[in-house]
């Protein structure tokens, strides 16, 4: 803990409505990691999975249309 002083800042988290535990984090790893990747079947080369879990995250994280006006744009 001493090695991470800025993670610890409840406060500015909590004003800031951000979460403070791990619940939603464990949560997001089942509904946008697990449920694509454990298919019945399905099976990954590393570099199809990672780009897989990039663009799912994106999504998960709202910058779904950032990402692509800025693939457009380029």
């Amino acid at each position: 803990m001493a090695n991470r002083p800025g993670q610890f800042d409840y406060p500015t988290a909590i004003a800031a409505n951000l979460p403070i535990g791990s619940g939603e984090v464990e949560s997001a790893h089942r509904y946008i990691i697990q449920k694509r990747l454990k298919l019945p079947g399905a099976w990954w080369l590393s570099a199809n999975a990672q780009a897989m879990l990039n663009l799912r995250v994106l999504r998960a994280n709202h910058r779904w249309d950032d990402y692509w006006d800025q693939r457009a744009a380029a």
